[in-house]
């Protein structure tokens, strides 16, 4: 008999509710002993030969007839304003096919907070417009050519400045996400510290960490009719067809993407970029098929990061090692554009038993490359931060590191009840 089952998951620091459909009768469980064809033994790779031998097939590797290639300018300030673009010499470029800019394209709303091509700038690395050429030599000769006439903004770079009243705003609404801090708590605070015989309190810092995966990101868009193909190097197939559909005013199933191998993610691709929307749009400008890969440079301006963080954590405890409360304060710099906080303060409500938690997350805009998922985004600056004071507590408490440990161990996750 089908069972239809809801399930909550988590995925890269963001819940979603699913429904499964379950056919048939439950799997038997297995036996202790029992031989198993599969589990516990090596298995080659099915794509292992077409990797190895140069014949696996990636985004930058897409050859279609008649392709055209796209270069971005990208701002040379943390924060300006674009008070003129002049595309004109550019254009006049043999092999040129396109300038794309805000002067001749739907203004797209992306990441809630900007533009496809916005009128303020607010990063180094920031998209200004696009050259379509017949090579990318071409394309990048082209770039020099167009002019830009900025004046520049007061910038911030530190998220703990920026979350000072005199800060420059890097966007009208403030550098707070969503305008407050995103806080947790489960029993009482005060009460834990004061049943507390030893108490440690220290502030961590973690840096930025760039991703640098050995392909870079990069699309290539395929126009026929009102049908758009997109070759991408992606983690997230789906979310890039769904984004895609909605910021062109697609129907979802007029949007195919396709991706056969990818030479490295780690979360840096679990989003749909701007060079992807811009592929589509200069693709359907020309006519032509486009491809846009992010040379090294533009991977570590504008592909995303790991953001720096800035922890104050506090772990009460009795003597016996018991915890008794856990107090985590944690500023995060988002960049420039951010839509979801990395968890910093998941492994603080998860990995140990303790009845009285607080977590308190400042997710801050700075003028900085924006945030985008590094595996496991927050749990691993969160972990280093809570880990090296479980060890400090121990020390404190003349306590073996691993039997501290041990002894909170959590068999459920204390934000759910669920084992």
């Amino acid at each position: 008999m089908p069972k239809v089952i809801k399930t909550q998951t988590e995925f890269e620091g963001r819940t979603l509710e699913e429904y499964v459909v379950v056919e048939g009768e439950g799997l038997e469980p297995w036996e202790p002993q029992a031989a198993l064809r599969f589990v516990g033994k090596g298995t080659p790779r099915i794509d292992g030969p077409e990797r190895v031998t140069g014949n696996a097939l990636y985004t930058a590797d897409v050859q279609l007839p008649g392709m055209l290639y796209g270069k971005i300018v990208r701002s040379p300030h943390p924060h300006a304003k674009i008070k003129k673009i002049d595309t004109r010499k550019a254009e006049k470029l043999p092999g040129v096919r396109a300038v794309l800019s805000a002067q001749n394209t739907p203004k797209i709303s992306f990441r809630r907070q900007t533009f496809l091509f916005d009128e303020i700038v607010r990063y180094v690395g920031d998209e200004v417009a696009c050259v379509i050429a017949d090579t990318e030599e071409i394309a990048q000769d082209a770039l020099e050519l167009i002019e830009v006439e900025y004046e520049p903004l007061p910038f911030v770079l530190d998220p703990e400045e920026a979350l000072q009243p005199s800060a420059p705003k890097v966007h009208p609404s403030g550098n707070l996400l969503n305008g407050e801090p995103e806080v947790y708590q489960r029993g009482d605070l005060t009460e834990g510290f004061a049943h507390a015989e030893v108490i440690v309190e220290r502030t961590f810092r973690t840096q930025c960490a760039l991703h640098n995966c050995m392909e870079p990101h990069g699309s290539v868009a395929l126009w026929e009719g009102d049908s758009l193909t997109m070759w991408d190097s992606t983690q997230h197939i789906f979310g890039v067809r769904e984004g895609l559909a909605r910021l062109l005013g697609l129907p979802l199933h007029k949007v195919r993407v396709i991706k056969k191998y990818m030479g490295g993610g780690f979360g840096s691709k679990n989003n749909l970029g701007k060079y992807t929307v811009i592929a589509a749009l200069g693709a359907k400008m020309t006519g032509r098929p486009v491809k846009i890969i992010l040379d090294r440079h533009e991977e570590n301006l504008a592909a995303g990061n790991r953001p720096s963080s800035v922890q104050l954590l506090k772990i009460g405890a009795k003597r016996d090692g018991t915890l008794t409360a856990l107090e985590l304060k944690a500023i995060v710099a988002a960049g420039a554009y951010c839509l979801w906080p990395p968890s910093v303060g998941g492994p603080a409500r998860e990995l140990y038993l303790c009845p009285n938690v607080k977590t308190e997350q400042y997710t801050v805009f700075t003028n900085t490359g924006p945030l985008s998922a590094f595996r496991a985004p927050g749990y691993v600056e969160g972990t280093f931060a809570l880990e090296s004071l479980m060890d400090e507590l121990a020390q404190e408490l003349g306590m073996d590191p691993l039997e501290l440990r041990l002894k909170n161990y959590a068999e459920y996750d204390q934000t759910t009840g669920l084992a």
